[in-house]
């Protein structure tokens, strides 16, 4: 896996899935809180973010995603984390954070449960 931040995106149906990789770190967590923003004002108010080939993650990234959960919570929306990377599943057990963060297996079962 390379360490070269990337975001590939697809839509379907009023879904937005953004496919990470690379390192989450302040720099790159930014790019996705703007890719997550510009899907909201696209219209997608379910995003699914792919994080199964994210090499590091920064605070920062984690930040991110919990502020991005509450944000879409709050405007009636959601986004689903799924396929974590080993570096990402470390630091949610480490944190705690899996009561906050809607995670799932795949992205095929986030589309499942959102109606996709």
């Amino acid at each position: 896996m390379a360490n070269e931040f990337s975001i590939d995106r697809a839509s379907r149906e009023g879904i937005t899935i953004l496919r990470v990789s690379g390192r989450l770190d302040a720099k790159n967590a930014q790019q996705l809180m703007n890719a997550c923003h510009e899907a909201r004002s696209a219209g997608a108010g379910r995003v699914i973010v792919n994080l199964a080939d994210i090499t590091f993650v920064a605070s920062s990234g984690i930040g991110t995603l919990l502020a991005l959960t509450e944000e879409f919570r709050e405007g009636g929306g959601s986004i689903h984390l799924v396929s974590l990377s080993d570096a990402v599943t470390s630091v949610v057990e480490l944190l705690n954070l899996r009561q906050f963060l809607n995670i799932g297996v795949s992205e095929k079962g986030a589309l499942e449960t959102i109606g996709g």
